[in-house]
Protein backbone atom coordinates (compact mmCIF):
# COMPACT_ATOMS: atom_id res chain seq x y z
CA UNK A 1 0.00 0.00 0.00
CA UNK A 2 1.30 3.35 -1.49
CA UNK A 3 2.01 6.32 1.17
CA UNK A 4 0.21 9.59 0.73
CA UNK A 5 1.90 11.56 -2.06
CA UNK A 6 3.41 14.15 0.44
CA UNK A 7 4.74 11.76 2.99
CA UNK A 8 6.73 9.56 -0.09
CA UNK A 9 7.96 12.93 -1.10
CA UNK A 10 9.81 13.01 2.11
CA UNK A 11 11.05 9.74 2.04
CA UNK A 12 12.62 10.26 -1.82
CA UNK A 13 14.29 13.49 -0.63
CA UNK A 14 15.81 11.52 2.50
CA UNK A 15 17.20 8.97 0.30
CA UNK A 16 18.85 11.80 -1.83
CA UNK A 17 20.50 13.45 1.23
CA UNK A 18 21.50 9.97 2.57
CA UNK A 19 23.39 9.11 -1.11
CA UNK A 20 25.14 12.85 -1.17
CA UNK A 21 25.89 12.58 2.34
CA UNK A 22 26.91 9.32 3.29
CA UNK A 23 27.20 7.08 0.08
CA UNK A 24 29.15 8.97 -1.83
CA UNK A 25 32.10 10.66 -0.15
CA UNK A 26 32.90 6.85 0.32
CA UNK A 27 32.89 5.89 -3.23
CA UNK A 28 35.95 5.55 -5.19
CA UNK A 29 35.62 4.55 -8.74
CA UNK A 30 33.64 6.87 -11.39
CA UNK A 31 31.53 4.28 -12.14
CA UNK A 32 29.98 4.10 -8.59
CA UNK A 33 29.52 7.51 -8.52
CA UNK A 34 27.83 8.09 -12.18
CA UNK A 35 25.64 5.17 -10.61
CA UNK A 36 24.93 7.46 -7.46
CA UNK A 37 24.14 10.49 -9.90
CA UNK A 38 21.82 8.31 -11.60
CA UNK A 39 20.32 7.84 -8.74
CA UNK A 40 19.84 11.21 -7.73
CA UNK A 41 18.33 12.48 -10.67
CA UNK A 42 15.70 9.21 -10.48
CA UNK A 43 14.82 10.44 -6.82
CA UNK A 44 14.59 14.11 -8.23
CA UNK A 45 11.87 12.82 -10.56
CA UNK A 46 10.18 10.72 -8.06
CA UNK A 47 9.38 14.07 -5.69
CA UNK A 48 8.22 16.12 -8.75
CA UNK A 49 5.99 13.60 -9.40
CA UNK A 50 4.79 13.14 -5.72
CA UNK A 51 4.66 16.87 -5.03
CA UNK A 52 3.44 18.30 -8.36
CA UNK A 53 1.37 15.68 -10.13
CA UNK A 54 -2.37 17.03 -9.03
CA UNK A 55 -1.36 20.93 -10.19
CA UNK A 56 0.71 19.92 -13.42
CA UNK A 57 -2.24 17.54 -13.83
CA UNK A 58 -5.07 20.19 -13.85
CA UNK A 59 -3.05 22.72 -15.22
CA UNK A 60 -1.88 20.89 -18.43
CA UNK A 61 -4.82 17.84 -18.59
CA UNK A 62 -7.61 20.98 -18.93
CA UNK A 63 -5.45 22.19 -21.79
CA UNK A 64 -5.45 18.69 -23.42
CA UNK A 65 -9.21 18.09 -22.45
CA UNK A 66 -10.41 21.42 -23.67
CA UNK A 67 -7.94 20.65 -27.51
CA UNK A 68 -9.47 16.77 -27.52
CA UNK A 69 -13.16 17.78 -27.43
CA UNK A 70 -12.92 15.79 -23.82
CA UNK A 71 -16.69 16.27 -21.53
CA UNK A 72 -16.06 17.97 -18.20
CA UNK A 73 -17.02 14.15 -16.83
CA UNK A 74 -14.36 12.21 -18.44
CA UNK A 75 -11.74 14.43 -17.11
CA UNK A 76 -11.99 12.62 -13.98
CA UNK A 77 -14.50 12.45 -10.43
CA UNK A 78 -17.11 15.35 -10.28
CA UNK A 79 -15.42 18.12 -8.40
CA UNK A 80 -11.89 17.00 -8.72
CA UNK A 81 -10.37 18.20 -12.06
CA UNK A 82 -7.94 16.02 -14.04
CA UNK A 83 -6.60 13.55 -11.57
CA UNK A 84 -2.81 12.75 -12.01
CA UNK A 85 -4.47 8.88 -13.50
CA UNK A 86 -6.93 10.67 -15.74
CA UNK A 87 -3.58 12.95 -17.00
CA UNK A 88 -1.90 10.13 -18.44
CA UNK A 89 -5.04 9.11 -20.29
CA UNK A 90 -5.30 12.51 -21.81
CA UNK A 91 -1.62 12.71 -22.73
CA UNK A 92 -2.41 8.92 -24.51
CA UNK A 93 -5.42 10.39 -26.29
CA UNK A 94 -3.06 13.38 -27.51
CA UNK A 95 -0.64 10.98 -28.91
CA UNK A 96 -2.99 8.81 -31.21
CA UNK A 97 -4.87 12.13 -32.28
CA UNK A 98 -1.13 13.60 -33.17
CA UNK A 99 -0.20 10.46 -34.71
CA UNK A 100 -3.47 10.23 -36.77
CA UNK A 101 -4.11 14.04 -37.32
CA UNK A 102 -0.67 15.49 -38.23
CA UNK A 103 -0.35 14.64 -41.95
CA UNK A 104 -4.06 15.59 -41.86
CA UNK A 105 -5.26 17.50 -45.49
CA UNK A 106 -7.77 19.24 -42.99
CA UNK A 107 -5.67 22.81 -41.79
CA UNK A 108 -7.68 22.73 -38.57
CA UNK A 109 -6.81 19.26 -37.81
CA UNK A 110 -3.30 20.01 -39.00
CA UNK A 111 -3.30 23.44 -35.99
CA UNK A 112 -5.20 21.16 -33.30
CA UNK A 113 -2.14 18.89 -33.27
CA UNK A 114 0.62 21.78 -33.18
CA UNK A 115 -1.24 23.04 -30.47
CA UNK A 116 -1.23 19.70 -28.79
CA UNK A 117 2.54 19.11 -28.60
CA UNK A 118 2.79 22.93 -28.04
CA UNK A 119 0.33 21.68 -24.47
CA UNK A 120 3.09 18.51 -23.97
CA UNK A 121 5.87 21.03 -24.59
CA UNK A 122 4.91 23.10 -21.55
CA UNK A 123 4.42 20.70 -19.78
CA UNK A 124 7.62 18.59 -20.25
CA UNK A 125 9.53 22.71 -19.74
CA UNK A 126 7.88 22.51 -16.30
CA UNK A 127 8.48 19.64 -15.35
CA UNK A 128 12.24 20.24 -16.25
CA UNK A 129 12.06 23.47 -14.44
CA UNK A 130 10.53 21.98 -11.11
CA UNK A 131 13.61 19.16 -11.36
CA UNK A 132 16.11 21.50 -12.02
CA UNK A 133 14.97 22.81 -8.54
CA UNK A 134 15.37 19.99 -6.70
CA UNK A 135 18.41 18.78 -8.12
CA UNK A 136 19.86 22.56 -7.05
CA UNK A 137 19.16 22.17 -3.62
CA UNK A 138 21.65 21.72 -0.85
CA UNK A 139 21.45 18.22 0.23
CA UNK A 140 22.65 18.48 3.94
CA UNK A 141 20.67 16.66 6.68
CA UNK A 142 17.84 19.00 8.16
CA UNK A 143 19.40 20.37 11.13
CA UNK A 144 20.34 16.83 12.10
CA UNK A 145 24.00 15.00 11.97
CA UNK A 146 24.99 13.04 8.92
CA UNK A 147 24.44 9.30 9.68
CA UNK A 148 27.29 8.02 11.03
CA UNK A 149 28.49 11.59 12.66
CA UNK A 150 29.56 11.69 15.94
CA UNK A 151 27.70 14.51 17.86
CA UNK A 152 30.84 15.17 20.02
CA UNK A 153 34.70 15.92 18.70
CA UNK A 154 37.61 13.92 20.51
CA UNK A 155 38.40 16.52 22.61
CA UNK A 156 34.96 17.24 23.75
CA UNK A 157 34.92 13.53 24.91
CA UNK A 158 38.38 13.69 26.33
CA UNK A 159 37.45 16.91 28.31
CA UNK A 160 34.23 15.02 30.04
CA UNK A 161 36.25 11.91 30.81
CA UNK A 162 39.20 14.04 32.55
CA UNK A 163 36.35 16.53 34.46
CA UNK A 164 35.05 12.41 35.97
CA UNK A 165 38.74 10.70 36.51
CA UNK A 166 41.27 13.21 38.23
CA UNK A 167 44.78 12.78 38.00
CA UNK A 168 44.01 11.34 34.04
CA UNK A 169 45.03 14.80 32.61
CA UNK A 170 47.29 13.12 29.83
CA UNK A 171 43.98 11.01 28.46
CA UNK A 172 44.08 11.33 24.98
CA UNK A 173 40.58 10.60 22.28
CA UNK A 174 42.42 8.79 19.37
CA UNK A 175 39.03 7.45 17.76
CA UNK A 176 35.23 7.76 17.88
CA UNK A 177 33.47 5.52 16.26
CA UNK A 178 29.37 5.77 16.14
CA UNK A 179 27.68 2.54 16.25
CA UNK A 180 25.25 2.43 13.62
CA UNK A 181 21.42 2.14 14.57
CA UNK A 182 20.52 3.94 17.82
CA UNK A 183 16.87 5.18 18.06
CA UNK A 184 16.96 7.20 21.12
CA UNK A 185 20.79 7.07 21.96
CA UNK A 186 24.05 7.61 20.52
CA UNK A 187 26.46 4.80 21.14
CA UNK A 188 30.00 5.63 20.69
CA UNK A 189 33.09 3.43 20.72
CA UNK A 190 35.59 5.25 22.33
CA UNK A 191 39.21 4.75 21.92
CA UNK A 192 41.60 5.95 24.72
CA UNK A 193 45.02 6.07 25.59
CA UNK A 194 46.95 7.85 28.82
CA UNK A 195 44.27 6.57 31.48
CA UNK A 196 44.90 3.79 33.97
CA UNK A 197 41.48 3.93 35.13
CA UNK A 198 39.79 2.64 31.92
CA UNK A 199 40.37 0.38 29.19
CA UNK A 200 41.85 1.09 26.15
CA UNK A 201 38.20 1.55 24.61
CA UNK A 202 34.75 2.28 25.80
CA UNK A 203 31.30 2.39 24.64
CA UNK A 204 29.61 5.78 25.44
CA UNK A 205 25.58 5.97 25.61
CA UNK A 206 24.22 9.47 25.18
CA UNK A 207 21.20 11.03 24.75
CA UNK A 208 20.02 12.69 21.45
CA UNK A 209 18.33 15.91 20.94
CA UNK A 210 15.44 14.46 20.17
CA UNK A 211 14.88 10.62 20.06
CA UNK A 212 11.79 8.38 19.93
CA UNK A 213 11.68 7.18 23.73
CA UNK A 214 12.34 10.18 26.07
CA UNK A 215 14.15 8.21 28.47
CA UNK A 216 17.79 9.35 29.34
CA UNK A 217 21.38 7.30 28.88
CA UNK A 218 22.18 8.45 32.71
CA UNK A 219 19.51 6.20 34.16
CA UNK A 220 20.62 2.69 33.15
CA UNK A 221 23.83 3.16 35.15
CA UNK A 222 22.11 2.69 38.43
CA UNK A 223 20.05 -0.95 37.17
CA UNK A 224 23.24 -2.00 35.00
CA UNK A 225 25.29 -1.75 38.01
CA UNK A 226 22.68 -3.95 40.50
CA UNK A 227 22.46 -6.72 37.27
CA UNK A 228 26.29 -6.57 37.14
CA UNK A 229 27.13 -7.11 40.70
CA UNK A 230 24.61 -9.53 40.75
CA UNK A 231 26.04 -11.82 38.39
CA UNK A 232 24.65 -14.35 35.83
CA UNK A 233 23.36 -12.08 33.58
CA UNK A 234 25.78 -11.13 30.47
CA UNK A 235 25.92 -7.17 30.66
CA UNK A 236 28.58 -4.52 30.47
CA UNK A 237 29.99 -3.05 33.31
CA UNK A 238 29.27 0.25 33.83
CA UNK A 239 31.92 2.78 34.95
CA UNK A 240 29.86 6.20 35.27
CA UNK A 241 26.90 8.18 34.48
CA UNK A 242 27.04 12.37 34.03
CA UNK A 243 25.78 15.04 32.78
CA UNK A 244 27.23 17.28 29.94
CA UNK A 245 26.90 20.21 28.28
CA UNK A 246 27.08 20.21 24.59
CA UNK A 247 25.22 21.83 21.34
CA UNK A 248 25.23 18.32 19.35
CA UNK A 249 22.93 18.98 16.46
CA UNK A 250 25.20 22.25 15.89
CA UNK A 251 24.41 21.82 11.99
CA UNK A 252 21.17 24.09 13.00
CA UNK A 253 19.14 21.92 15.43
CA UNK A 254 19.67 22.65 19.00
CA UNK A 255 17.69 20.58 21.13
CA UNK A 256 14.06 21.13 21.72
CA UNK A 257 14.39 21.19 25.13
CA UNK A 258 16.35 21.05 27.74
CA UNK A 259 18.45 23.80 26.15
CA UNK A 260 21.09 25.93 28.71
CA UNK A 261 21.81 29.51 28.55
CA UNK A 262 23.69 30.71 25.03
CA UNK A 263 22.14 27.81 23.31
CA UNK A 264 23.90 25.05 24.91
CA UNK A 265 22.09 21.28 25.80
CA UNK A 266 21.88 19.41 28.67
CA UNK A 267 22.99 15.79 27.62
CA UNK A 268 23.21 12.41 29.87
CA UNK A 269 25.40 10.27 28.94
CA UNK A 270 27.18 6.57 30.30
CA UNK A 271 30.37 5.29 29.92
CA UNK A 272 30.74 1.34 30.36
CA UNK A 273 32.95 -1.66 29.27
CA UNK A 274 33.68 -2.32 25.52
CA UNK A 275 32.16 -6.39 25.50
CA UNK A 276 33.39 -8.45 22.26
CA UNK A 277 30.68 -9.30 20.12
CA UNK A 278 28.31 -8.10 17.63
CA UNK A 279 24.81 -7.31 17.25
CA UNK A 280 22.43 -11.06 17.12
CA UNK A 281 20.42 -9.13 14.41
CA UNK A 282 18.01 -6.48 14.02
CA UNK A 283 14.31 -6.01 16.41
CA UNK A 284 12.75 -7.82 13.34
CA UNK A 285 14.33 -11.13 13.36
CA UNK A 286 13.65 -11.76 9.53
CA UNK A 287 15.84 -9.28 8.76
CA UNK A 288 18.73 -10.01 9.96
CA UNK A 289 19.66 -13.05 12.85
CA UNK A 290 22.59 -14.98 13.82
CA UNK A 291 23.79 -17.91 11.32
CA UNK A 292 21.46 -21.22 11.72
CA UNK A 293 23.91 -23.06 13.75
CA UNK A 294 24.54 -20.71 16.53
CA UNK A 295 20.96 -20.25 16.71
CA UNK A 296 19.70 -22.98 19.42
CA UNK A 297 22.83 -22.14 21.74
CA UNK A 298 21.91 -18.50 21.65
CA UNK A 299 18.48 -19.01 22.15
CA UNK A 300 18.89 -21.29 25.27
CA UNK A 301 21.39 -18.65 26.45
CA UNK A 302 18.48 -16.33 26.75
CA UNK A 303 16.19 -17.99 28.31
CA UNK A 304 18.64 -18.81 31.10
CA UNK A 305 19.95 -14.90 31.45
CA UNK A 306 15.97 -13.83 31.27
CA UNK A 307 15.49 -16.91 34.40
CA UNK A 308 18.68 -15.19 36.40
CA UNK A 309 17.24 -11.38 35.75
CA UNK A 310 13.88 -12.27 37.19
CA UNK A 311 15.38 -14.03 39.90
CA UNK A 312 17.27 -11.24 41.28
CA UNK A 313 15.65 -9.78 44.41
CA UNK A 314 13.66 -6.55 44.50
CA UNK A 315 15.64 -5.03 47.11
CA UNK A 316 18.86 -5.14 45.49
CA UNK A 317 17.28 -2.72 43.04
CA UNK A 318 16.25 0.26 45.42
CA UNK A 319 18.07 3.34 44.40
CA UNK A 320 17.91 2.60 40.71
CA UNK A 321 15.10 5.25 40.35
CA UNK A 322 13.02 2.23 39.20
CA UNK A 323 8.76 2.44 40.69
CA UNK A 324 9.52 -1.03 42.76
CA UNK A 325 5.60 0.27 44.18
CA UNK A 326 4.42 -0.32 40.41
CA UNK A 327 1.22 -1.56 40.26
CA UNK A 328 -0.68 -3.67 37.86
CA UNK A 329 -3.98 -4.18 38.22
CA UNK A 330 -7.11 -3.47 35.42
CA UNK A 331 -6.72 0.13 36.90
CA UNK A 332 -3.75 0.45 35.34
CA UNK A 333 -3.78 -1.55 32.91
CA UNK A 334 -6.40 0.36 31.32
CA UNK A 335 -4.72 3.67 31.67
CA UNK A 336 -1.95 1.52 29.51
CA UNK A 337 -3.96 1.07 27.00
CA UNK A 338 -6.04 3.92 26.77
CA UNK A 339 -2.66 5.95 26.68
CA UNK A 340 -1.37 3.86 23.57
CA UNK A 341 -4.71 4.24 21.96
CA UNK A 342 -4.70 7.98 22.37
CA UNK A 343 -1.24 8.49 21.36
CA UNK A 344 -1.58 6.60 18.35
CA UNK A 345 -4.74 8.40 17.51
CA UNK A 346 -2.92 11.94 17.84
CA UNK A 347 0.13 10.65 15.57
CA UNK A 348 -0.02 11.05 11.40
CA UNK A 349 0.48 8.00 9.79
CA UNK A 350 -1.86 5.49 7.35
CA UNK A 351 -5.26 3.90 8.99
CA UNK A 352 -4.44 1.19 10.75
CA UNK A 353 -8.14 -0.82 11.52
CA UNK A 354 -6.13 -3.35 13.90
CA UNK A 355 -5.59 -0.25 16.50
CA UNK A 356 -9.06 -0.21 17.55
CA UNK A 357 -9.61 -4.13 17.70
CA UNK A 358 -6.26 -4.35 19.74
CA UNK A 359 -7.63 -1.76 22.36
CA UNK A 360 -10.77 -4.06 22.41
CA UNK A 361 -9.17 -6.84 23.01
CA UNK A 362 -6.58 -5.54 25.75
CA UNK A 363 -9.70 -3.99 27.36
CA UNK A 364 -11.57 -7.13 27.54
CA UNK A 365 -8.84 -9.63 28.57
CA UNK A 366 -7.31 -7.32 31.10
CA UNK A 367 -8.45 -10.26 33.64
CA UNK A 368 -6.09 -12.88 31.79
CA UNK A 369 -3.16 -10.97 33.71
CA UNK A 370 -4.61 -9.49 36.59
CA UNK A 371 -3.71 -10.52 39.54
CA UNK A 372 -0.54 -10.17 38.18
CA UNK A 373 1.69 -11.99 40.87
CA UNK A 374 5.45 -11.04 41.98
CA UNK A 375 6.78 -8.58 39.69
CA UNK A 376 10.37 -8.11 38.83
CA UNK A 377 13.60 -6.33 37.18
CA UNK A 378 12.83 -6.66 33.30
CA UNK A 379 15.18 -5.11 30.64
CA UNK A 380 12.16 -3.97 28.99
CA UNK A 381 13.22 -4.70 25.48
CA UNK A 382 14.66 -7.84 24.87
CA UNK A 383 15.87 -8.55 20.98
CA UNK A 384 18.49 -9.69 18.90
CA UNK A 385 18.96 -5.71 18.58
CA UNK A 386 19.91 -5.80 21.69
CA UNK A 387 21.87 -8.67 22.05
CA UNK A 388 25.61 -9.09 21.32
CA UNK A 389 26.86 -12.14 20.26
CA UNK A 390 30.46 -13.94 19.81
CA UNK A 391 29.54 -17.11 17.58
CA UNK A 392 27.30 -19.16 19.84
CA UNK A 393 27.93 -17.02 22.77
CA UNK A 394 26.14 -14.32 24.35
CA UNK A 395 28.30 -11.75 25.51
CA UNK A 396 25.90 -9.29 26.61
CA UNK A 397 22.25 -8.20 26.37
CA UNK A 398 22.86 -4.68 25.99
CA UNK A 399 19.96 -0.68 25.93
CA UNK A 400 18.85 -1.10 29.68
CA UNK A 401 16.96 2.29 28.74
CA UNK A 402 13.19 0.64 29.00
CA UNK A 403 14.06 -1.40 31.85
CA UNK A 404 11.38 -1.42 34.36
CA UNK A 405 9.29 -3.34 37.15
CA UNK A 406 6.61 -5.99 35.79
CA UNK A 407 5.42 -9.09 35.90
CA UNK A 408 8.18 -11.70 34.19
CA UNK A 409 4.96 -12.57 31.23
CA UNK A 410 5.83 -8.96 30.29
CA UNK A 411 9.61 -9.79 29.57
CA UNK A 412 8.54 -13.00 27.82
CA UNK A 413 6.26 -11.60 25.61
CA UNK A 414 8.79 -9.47 24.32
CA UNK A 415 10.78 -11.40 23.92
CA UNK A 416 8.89 -14.08 21.69
CA UNK A 417 9.82 -12.44 18.56
CA UNK A 418 13.72 -12.91 19.25
CA UNK A 419 12.92 -16.39 21.09
CA UNK A 420 11.20 -17.92 18.66
CA UNK A 421 13.44 -17.36 15.45
CA UNK A 422 16.45 -18.89 17.87
CA UNK A 423 14.10 -22.21 18.69
CA UNK A 424 10.99 -22.89 19.41
CA UNK A 425 8.48 -21.61 21.83
CA UNK A 426 7.83 -24.77 24.04
CA UNK A 427 11.98 -25.37 23.97
CA UNK A 428 12.78 -21.58 24.97
CA UNK A 429 10.36 -22.29 27.83
CA UNK A 430 11.59 -25.34 29.17
CA UNK A 431 15.28 -24.11 28.91
CA UNK A 432 13.53 -20.59 31.21
CA UNK A 433 12.00 -23.34 33.78
CA UNK A 434 14.51 -25.18 34.17
CA UNK A 435 16.58 -22.21 34.93
CA UNK A 436 14.44 -20.90 37.98
CA UNK A 437 12.45 -18.49 35.56
CA UNK A 438 8.47 -19.10 37.25
CA UNK A 439 5.76 -20.69 35.95
CA UNK A 440 3.24 -17.86 35.54
CA UNK A 441 6.23 -16.17 33.59
CA UNK A 442 5.11 -18.16 30.54
CA UNK A 443 1.73 -18.94 31.43
CA UNK A 444 0.05 -18.74 27.72
CA UNK A 445 -3.21 -16.35 28.12
CA UNK A 446 -0.41 -13.90 29.78
CA UNK A 447 1.56 -14.00 27.49
CA UNK A 448 -0.85 -13.75 24.79
CA UNK A 449 -1.90 -10.86 26.45
CA UNK A 450 1.64 -8.94 26.62
CA UNK A 451 2.39 -9.76 23.23
CA UNK A 452 -0.68 -8.04 21.53
CA UNK A 453 0.02 -5.37 24.14
CA UNK A 454 3.76 -5.03 23.23
CA UNK A 455 2.45 -5.56 19.54
CA UNK A 456 0.98 -2.50 20.16
CA UNK A 457 3.39 -0.43 21.54
CA UNK A 458 5.75 -1.46 18.85
CA UNK A 459 3.25 0.07 16.29
CA UNK A 460 3.08 3.50 18.63
CA UNK A 461 6.92 3.67 18.50
CA UNK A 462 7.39 2.94 15.57
CA UNK A 463 4.70 5.50 13.97
CA UNK A 464 6.22 8.04 16.61
CA UNK A 465 9.07 8.21 14.22
CA UNK A 466 6.88 8.32 11.10
CA UNK A 467 5.60 11.66 12.74
CA UNK A 468 8.77 12.87 14.07
CA UNK A 469 10.24 12.86 10.59
CA UNK A 470 7.02 13.45 8.87
CA UNK A 471 7.11 17.06 10.84
CA UNK A 472 10.26 17.73 10.86
CA UNK A 473 11.12 17.09 14.33
CA UNK A 474 13.37 14.82 13.38
CA UNK A 475 14.92 14.10 9.97
CA UNK A 476 17.69 10.76 9.44
CA UNK A 477 17.52 8.01 7.65
CA UNK A 478 16.87 5.71 10.57
CA UNK A 479 13.44 7.85 11.79
CA UNK A 480 12.66 7.13 8.21
CA UNK A 481 12.67 3.83 8.27
CA UNK A 482 10.77 3.66 11.49
CA UNK A 483 7.90 5.44 9.84
CA UNK A 484 7.78 3.42 6.73
CA UNK A 485 9.69 0.04 7.11
CA UNK A 486 9.51 -0.40 10.73
CA UNK A 487 5.43 0.64 11.16
CA UNK A 488 4.39 -1.40 8.22
CA UNK A 489 6.18 -4.85 10.22
CA UNK A 490 4.66 -3.82 13.46
CA UNK A 491 1.58 -3.63 12.37
CA UNK A 492 2.03 -7.12 10.88
CA UNK A 493 3.18 -8.27 14.13
CA UNK A 494 0.14 -6.63 15.72
CA UNK A 495 -2.21 -8.48 13.01
CA UNK A 496 -0.27 -11.70 13.84
CA UNK A 497 -0.62 -11.24 17.67
CA UNK A 498 -4.31 -10.45 17.40
CA UNK A 499 -4.73 -13.55 15.45
CA UNK A 500 -2.88 -15.90 18.21
CA UNK A 501 -5.40 -14.27 20.08
CA UNK A 502 -8.54 -14.87 18.58
CA UNK A 503 -7.38 -18.76 18.13
CA UNK A 504 -6.43 -19.11 22.04
CA UNK A 505 -9.83 -17.07 22.65
CA UNK A 506 -11.28 -20.12 20.48
CA UNK A 507 -9.83 -23.35 21.75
Amino acid sequence: MRQPSADRALYYRQLRTTVATVFAPELASAAARDAAGLVDRILAEFIVEEEWAPTLSEEFGSAFAALLDVPVSETGAEGAGVTPERFVALRCRAADVVASGAGSDDPAERERCRLLVDVERRFLERVDELRCAVLDEVLAADGALASGECSMSSDEVAAVLRRRLPGQGGLRVTRLEVVPGGRSKETIVVSLTGTTELPPQVVVRKDRPVGILQTRAADEHAVLAVVHAHGGVPVPRPYFADEVECSDGRRGEEARGGESEGGRAQRTFLVMERVPGRRAGEYFPELAAPPLSDRAALGSQLAVALARLHAIPLDDVEGTGLDLQAEVSATSLTAAVEGMAARLGALSGPPVAAFGLARQWLLDHVDDVVPAGRLCLLQGDVGLHNMLVDGDRLTALVDWEAATVAPPAREMAAAWPAATALMDWPGFVATYRAAGGREEATEPRAVTYYRVFFALGACMSSRTGGHLFRTGAKRDLVTAHSGLDAHFRAQRNLARALADAAALDAG
